[in-house]
């Protein structure tokens, strides 16, 4: 193996991502990621030592498990640590209990029930004796958009959602926003990104993907993972076996 191809091999993800409809984990080895900031909140334990979260403000916080909420832009380190990183959607009942435990902190140390639970988890198995999926204390209608937005027509957006709801479209946002973080149209977004990867789960190309799950092209996909997740596909994909247990 060439010196390039073994650098490129260290820079990259690897291991397995497992998603669920509310969550997903990844179990693997950490690779190159820039600054990034995706709706999950966000646990990550460090397998064979800690690992290191730094935000945007460059304080870093170094644990053996940490908490990420909702929205806040950060990186993960050091390169080819092994990790196993929770990411749970924030209107879920799991969410809404990683939520209370940071009480508003943008970053924390996980307690050690949590980071036990999360060593411990083996696919398809309930976290925290918390279904993942099951919906938290979060308003019905917020919901009710995110199941609009997943399983409804792709072509309608905003403006139908808000009458669907029987609220205005500025009512609709701050909805939105308040239950996830995120404007209607990112909270799209969101459940693009998860299609396609369920998509390349079941054998499609990244173009294939891309199309598959609303996506205006190839780039505009490469473009949003950068954006949730700080890696390209070929980065921060390719070396991860995708599984989905739904």
């Amino acid at each position: 193996m060439t010196p390039h191809a073994a650098d490129g091999l260290a820079r990259g993800w690897s291991g397995h991502l497992y998603i669920g409809k509310g969550f997903a984990v990844v179990d693997g080895t950490i690779g190159e990621n820039a600054p990034h900031s995706h709706l999950a909140i966000q646990m990550s334990i460090g397998i064979d030592g800690p690992v290191t979260i730094a935000d945007e403000a460059a304080s870093m916080l170094v644990a053996g498990g940490v908490l990420i909420a909702s929205n806040v832009r950060h990186r993960i380190a050091p390169l080819g640590r092994r990790v196993r990183s929770l990411y749970v959607e924030p209107q879920s009942r799991l969410g809404n209990l990683l939520a209370a435990r940071l009480a508003g902190r943008q970053l924390d140390r996980a307690d050690r029930a949590f980071e036990e639970a999360l060593r411990q988890w083996l696919p398809g198995e309930t976290l925290l004796d918390t279904d993942p999926d099951a919906p938290g204390a979060t308003d019905p209608r917020a919901v009710r958009l995110m199941q609009l937005i997943a399983d409804g027509d792709p072509k309608e957006g905003p403006a139908r959602w808000a009458q669907r709801l029987a609220v205005s479209p500025s009512r609709l946002r701050t909805l939105s926003i308040e239950a996830f973080g995120v404007p209607p149209i990112r909270l799209r977004q969101w459940i693009h990104l998860k299609r396609a990867a369920r998509a390349l789960a079941a054998g499609a190309n990244l173009a294939g993907a891309a199309a598959e799950s609303g996506y205006a092209d190839q780039a505009h996909f490469t473009r949003q993972l950068n954006r949730w997740f700080g890696v390209s596909p070929g980065r921060g994909l390719a070396g991860l076996v995708i599984v989905v247990d739904d």
